[in-house]
Formats: structure tokens, sequence, C-alpha cells
């Protein structure tokens, strides 16, 4: 079925929003006892991953959704790449923290390893990507839609206004960070999830902060990280190129 840019826009942006907010309309109606943390989990991610899988799999096929996802290549690049650059935050976050003595294992996989495969898969390689690869969107709208909905996503770590407004925009440039990093290594979405992964680790394993803003010691490590992945990634473009450019910053022409 060939349907234009815009149906397709809506299509994502709609079923973004009811994966997003479907499983809170439920609670209000319907309460559902779970037995356990693991089944909380998988209930929650199952309403973010069964409408990304039913609409990726009615507009370009069943048999492409792992590779509309971009999860097809890359996968010992992302995880290589990944652990290199977040190792100054692990290190500091080991000496300057320490292991959270109220962190069980359920919690950890929620935390980091199913928040950061999950946040990427739905919000870089599903809202962004898709927006971005397929509807036509520039790098600059479908990037900071995504931001927006991220960050505010996020602000529930927020104790204070001052403290909400810096959750916010911490990772709203964070999405914005990852989509970069996501198109700039051949849209290789592995390369974001791994680095969502051992950030959240360095953060959640050693107790460093209650939310995302962070201390000035941790946060010196953090720009260290990022500026790693920035440099590492520009020189590994230097013969061919960065991919986001002036002609796709607003509109996408090269959409397939």
């Amino acid at each position: 079925m060939r349907l234009n840019k815009t149906v397709i826009s809506a299509f994502i942006i709609v079923t973004f929003l009811i994966a997003m907010y479907g499983s809170r309309i439920l609670s209000v109606i319907i309460i559902i006892p779970f037995s356990s943390d693991y089944f909380k989990i998988a209930y929650f991610y199952t309403w973010w991953l069964a409408p990304v899988i039913i609409l990726t799999g009615f507009l370009f096929g069943f048999r492409n959704i792992h590779k509309e996802m971009c999860l097809t290549k890359g996968f010992f690049t992302g995880l290589v790449f990944s652990g290199i650059t977040v190792l100054p935050m692990l290190i500091s976050s080991a000496f300057a923290g320490k292991v959270n003595p109220d962190l069980n294992l359920s919690s950890l996989i929620h935390k980091t390893l199913a928040a950061g495969f999950m946040e990427e898969i739905f919000f870089r390689g599903f809202l962004f990507g898709l927006l971005f690869r397929k509807a036509g969107w520039g790098f600059i709208p479908a990037s900071i839609l995504g931001a927006l909905i991220f960050g505010l996503g996020h602000i529930y770590q927020g104790s204070s206004i001052a403290e909400i407004l810096a959750v916010f925009l911490i990772t709203a440039i964070g999405a914005v960070w990852f989509a970069w990093l996501f198109i700039e290594w051949n849209e290789n979405l592995w390369v974001p999830i791994f680095l969502h992964i051992f950030m959240n680790l360095s953060w959640v394993l050693f107790d460093v902060s209650s939310n995302a803003v962070g201390g000035i010691y941790t946060n010196i490590f953090r720009a260290v990280t990022i500026a790693s992945t920035i440099v590492i990634t520009i020189y590994f473009n230097k013969k061919s190129g960065l991919r986001i450019k002036k002609n796709n910053l607003l509109i996408n022409n090269n959409a397939a």
C-alpha cells in the first residue's frame, strides 16, 4: 500500500500517542493487579511495543520491522563505541558514588536494559526515525518533536520548578543528541541504545543522583562522554561527510 507522507506522518504520531498514553487511560477504567515487578514492566512496555510493531508492519511489511527499526546492523559497533565513550562516566560514578543498597534486580533491569532499549526503539527508531527517514520530515522538526515529548516524560524527576526545567532541558537535548548519533552512524539504532543503557547504568548502579540533573562532578564526566561521541562520530564520517546537512534540516527530500 502506497500512502503519501502526510498520511504516514499522521499514522505515526497518532500511534505514538496511543502507545504513550494508552495504559494510563486504561488504568483509570480498569485496575490491573500485578503479581511481580517483572509483569508490571512487561505490561508497560507492551503498550509501547505492540502499536509500533503493528503500524510499522502495516506500512512497510511485517518482515521488514527489524530493518525499519534499524536493528539489522551495527550491534557490535554500537556496543564497542558506547562502552568506550561511557567509560569515563562509569569510572567516575564508581569513585564519586556508592553501589545503591536499595537496588534490586528488577529495578536495575527496568532502569537500564529495558528503559534504554525501549525508549530508543520508541522515541528514536519509531517516532523520530520514521518521521525523518520515511515521512520526509527534516532533522530539526522530527528531532524536536521527539525531544519535547521525551523531556516532558522525565519532568516527574524534578521536585521544584527550577529542577523540573533543568530535567526537561537536559533530557530534551539528550534526545536530539541521540537522534543525531543514530543517523550519523549510518542509521544504526544500536549506538543510542547502548549509550542509553550504559549511561543509565552509571547513574543508577552507583546512585550518584536522584534525577537527570546530577552534580558538578558527574556532569563533568557526562560532558566528556558527550564530547567524545561527537568527536569520534565526526572523525568516523570524515571521508563520507556528515549525513545531517543543510538539505535535510527542515525537509528530508531523500526520505524513502
